[in-house]
């Protein structure tokens, strides 16, 4: 059974897809397994899962071999990452004991053990490849001096947009600009701009946690941004109306922001527990913005509050409005633009985020250099 065993994983090197208990071959005589331990059931159930993709591209041509061959040594010899479960046995195997983990089919092995796996590879990759030169031009010192606060997604992308513009952020006397909008959306986009800089606690976790001491994260409560700038109140500007943001930061057009999906923001936020661990901590945000930038989009929505959380969402809403409205800071839309939208919760789903994990495994383009990064403007 032992010999079936290696066999299989050698079948699986040379992209194989047969599943375990449909595998009937065996080590010809007199051959050496690859190696003398085998590997767990999680890594070899995610190279069957990585072949099964590579079958249907275009990179199962002959010259992309050896290019398969190491990324399959590369993913038996991946630990799995996070908490889980110990490198699973297979099932079936003869001198299995009732000590450790318990022998398992691979086929049903459940996303997250894969995922802890493929996180582990994706980080590799993140780390080889390397943070992408921030994009800038020559200041242009004429123009409105301004600071974006709020909405973490907006303000990222057009904080990197203005800067590729020429408009740096701040300078002497800067119009402090707060990016509002419907609170349940800014704290989905809070937790999601989270995974793509430091990594965070899972979705749901991370809202109990936040409404469990009945505050908002500091980049979620406006006034709050607002005060930790000492800002003069003439010099700030509440905006809840994206379409006349464009003016507060004197432009006259901003391009749209792309909301990651549930299923890319959960992947990220994986992949960031791994990349801290191989990089200090000062590096991270760089490769996460990276990774933000470059990874591919599967269609799927942004992650919403689930209903249950909607509650304690209004009633924050409403008194983040009052606060605003005391402390006299101009608005710039109306504050009943803070009141949560009640929008369709979309759970991540790990099945969702093993699937764009394996994607992005199996496809390399999101690691080139062409066309991505075009360097810094000067």
């Amino acid at each position: 059974m032992s010999s079936r065993a290696h066999a299989w994983v050698a079948h699986l090197r040379e992209g194989g897809t047969t599943p375990w208990l449909a595998f009937a071959g065996s080590l010809t005589e007199g051959a050496e397994p690859a190696s003398r331990s085998l590997p767990g059931a999680q890594q070899l159930e995610l190279l069957r899962r990585i072949n099964v993709a590579l079958e249907s591209s275009a990179q199962t041509r002959g010259d992309h071999h050896r290019e398969r061959t190491r990324l399959a040594d590369r993913v038996l010899a991946a630990p799995a990452a996070g908490r889980g479960k110990a490198d699973l046995p297979l099932v079936g195997l003869d001198g299995t004991t009732g000590f450790g983990p318990r022998a398992v089919d691979p086929e049903h092995v459940g996303a997250h053990e894969l995922l802890r796996v493929a996180s582990v590879l994706l980080a590799d990759d993140l780390v080889g490849l390397g943070p992408d030169p921030v994009r800038s031009s020559w200041a242009r010192p004429w123009r409105r001096r301004f600071r974006l606060v709020g909405d973490p997604v907006t303000a990222s992308a057009l904080r990197e947009h203005l800067l590729a513009q020429g408009r740096p952020e701040g300078g002497p006397r800067p119009f402090l600009v707060a990016v509002g909008g419907p609170l349940d959306e800014l704290l989905a986009r809070t937790w999601t701009q989270r995974c793509f800089e430091t990594g965070t606690k899972p979705f749901a976790e991370w809202l109990r946690f936040w409404r469990e001491r009945d505050q908002l994260p500091a980049r979620t409560d406006l006034v709050a941004s607002v005060r930790r700038w000492n800002a003069r109140r003439p010099f700030v500007r509440i905006v809840t109306d994206a379409d006349r943001l464009p003016r507060q930061l004197g432009v006259r057009h901003l391009p749209e922001v792309r909301v990651p999906g549930a299923d890319q923001a959960e992947l990220a936020r994986r992949i960031a527990a791994v990349v801290g661990l191989k990089v200090p901590r000062a590096e991270r945000p760089g490769l996460l913005r990276t990774l933000q930038q470059r990874m591919p989009s599967s269609g799927a929505a942004p992650v919403a509050v689930p209903a249950r959380e909607q509650e304690w969402v209004a009633a924050s809403a409403d008194r983040m409005g009052r606060n605003i409205a005391r402390a006299g800071y101009p608005v710039v839309g109306d504050l009943a633009d803070l009141a949560p939208r009640a929008s369709t919760s979309s759970a991540v789903d790990d099945q969702q985020v093993l699937d764009l994990a394996i994607r992005m495994v199996v496809d390399p383009t999101w690691r080139t250099t062409a066309g991505q990064a075009k360097g810094v403007e000067r």
